[in-house]
């Protein structure tokens, strides 16, 4: 399943990237279903681009109550894997789950923009995040097929609502935050 969406910060478009490479475990607390996000590697590539490998780790408290009692803590949690080209004002990922045995229950990957907005280039930031999602449901460990089959519309649709807002949720998050840094930075100069 393909998902997109747009958005627009007001905040430069280089700051949106700098905070988004190295600051990313700030933004954790404008997050709703996110618990933690942890960089476990970080390295500068020949060509300039940076590859950032992330913990995340989601909240419980997402998934419906159908699929809670088949659900462990660690199931929740993902790798990103992230591309960023900054010159390009541009990031490849793709979420992976941190439990080895779930690799098979969805493939997640994507490109997301974070370009100056052209009605306002130094000041605004037009966010356009965009992937494809596949969901395996009968790859749930535990489950009988039947009941995997039964599920399987439920598990998409937590997977969805699992990965999609949480992309669409770092926007608003990352709004809040540097809207929080600007003004303590305000403060500061007083």
């Amino acid at each position: 399943m393909r998902f997109s969406n747009s958005a627009s910060l007001s905040h430069p478009a280089s700051l949106v990237l700098e905070t988004m490479i190295d600051e990313m475990e700030a933004i954790v607390p404008f997050l709703p279903n996110v618990e933690s996000i942890t960089t476990e590697k970080s390295e500068k590539l020949a060509d300039g681009r940076l590859r950032i490998v992330r913990r995340w780790m989601g909240s419980l408290h997402a998934a419906p109550a159908v699929v809670r009692p088949f659900l462990s803590p660690e199931w929740l949690g993902w790798i990103d894997t992230a591309v960023w080209s900054p010159a390009e004002f541009k990031v490849d990922w793709t979420h992976t789950p941190t439990v080895s045995h779930l690799a098979a229950l969805y493939d997640c990957s994507g490109t997301n923009y974070f370009e100056p907005d052209p009605a306002n280039p130094k000041a605004s930031t037009c966010i356009r995040i965009g992937g494809d999602l596949v969901v395996h449901p009968n790859a749930l460990p535990g489950v009988p097929r039947f009941l995997a089959d039964r599920m399987a519309p439920q598990v998409e649709k937590f997977v969805i609502n699992l990965v999609t807002p949480n992309l669409t949720d770092l926007v608003e998050g990352l709004q809040r935050y540097l809207d929080r840094q600007q003004k303590r930075a305000a403060k500061r100069s007083r």
